[in-house]
């Protein structure tokens, strides 16, 4: 995953064994067909293997060869170049709206049932692979009897003394959440005052680490060096299962997906488009939510999750009404100046 999964080494050459007897589904032997897979590596990447490239070449006979890290740089060079080697992408949507037409092909929408998907978060270029939600967490040690519960609290030093920590990418919920504590509307975020958000982040700046890694926001959190937190969906499982005594604050989540797409002037195109409808299929979202502890981007998934899991999941009935779904499209045109101005922010 992009935005958790960016610190952790690349697992290269995993390869999906593939049984030459097999048939494509939609007719025709694909067997001796390779895909080159990118992701983020590790027991990630290892995850995505598991629940989407084995049952696929079981199913097809096409095999899998595993690469990475995902890096839209490499990506946009390859296409210039015309020599792409990447057949299937795992691209944060911002870079997905803004590659779209240009250094990504437009995908077949008709083999998948969109309709599965929340709303706004399906492109012509890309389908979500995974969502997750940024979570406002507190240390149940720290807040027994006066605990937070609204993401203004996060911002209030006075009334919740502390240290916060927060993530390394601005783009996945930071602005939105200031501007939220400061007083916008959900529907009224975009497009985002950079510099309201600026300065009600300064308000907190001097009680906040504003980590480089996830691994060291999960691990502040894991050693109580953190009483609130700011942390995606699968850093917050994985802190809770390390025995992290952290609660989840259900006011308002910011939900981020990646897409899996699919390099413009690759050569299997038509088979890298039915491996991508393959895994959005309820079954397999499901299973990925299972190893991976993210949301399905599948509404249709149901997977198998333990309480841990089930109780960070913002898309369940009782938490669905305060999710709020990234505007890409706006992040896409003003990324490079937003992290500019952030950047500059953080080393003033």
């Amino acid at each position: 995953m992009r935005r958790k999964t960016l610190s952790i080494p690349i697992v290269l050459g995993l390869t999906v064994a593939a049984t030459a007897s097999c048939s494509v589904a939609s007719g025709g032997s694909a067997s001796g067909t390779s895909l080159t897979f990118v992701s983020y590596g590790s027991a990630f990447q290892d995850n995505q293997r598991k629940a989407w490239q084995e049952p696929y070449t079981k199913q097809t006979g096409v095999t899998f060869r595993n690469d990475g890290p995902s890096d839209p740089a490499k990506l946009k060079a390859m296409v210039e170049a015309g020599s792409p080697s990447w057949d299937v992408v795992g691209l944060g949507a911002n870079h997905t709206s803004l590659y779209c037409g240009t250094y990504l092909q437009k995908l077949d929408l008709s083999q998948i049932d969109t309709s599965k998907y929340p709303k706004g978060t399906v492109g012509p270029c890309g389908v979500p692979a995974y969502i997750y939600g940024l979570h406002f967490m507190y240390n149940t040690k720290a807040y027994k009897k006066n605990v937070p519960t609204t993401i203004a609290d996060f911002f209030d030093t006075k009334k919740f003394p502390g240290k916060r920590i927060l993530p390394p990418e601005v783009s996945i919920g930071i602005m939105e959440d200031a501007l939220l504590a400061d007083g916008v509307p959900a529907d009224k975020l975009y497009p985002l005052d950079v510099d309201r958000a600026l300065r009600k982040l300064t308000s907190i700046k001097k009680d906040s680490t504003f980590a480089t890694t996830y691994g060291q926001m999960q691990q502040a959190m894991v050693d109580d060096q953190a009483d609130m937190a700011l942390v995606v969906t699968a850093r917050a499982y994985s802190s809770l299962k390390a025995g992290a005594t952290f609660a989840p604050v259900w006011d308002k989540t910011i939900l981020t997906w990646d897409d899996l797409v699919i390099p413009k002037g690759i050569k299997n195109k038509d088979q890298a488009m039915k491996f991508i409808a393959f895994t959005a299929k309820a079954a397999q979202s499901a299973k990925f939510t299972e190893l991976a502890n993210v949301v399905p981007a599948n509404g249709d998934a149901k997977p198998t999750l333990n309480a841990q899991q089930s109780g960070l999941n913002p898309m369940s009935p009782e938490h669905k009404a305060g999710t709020v779904i990234s505007d890409m499209d706006w992040w896409s045109k003003n990324y490079d100046a937003v992290q500019k101005k952030y950047t500059a922010w953080l080393t003033g």
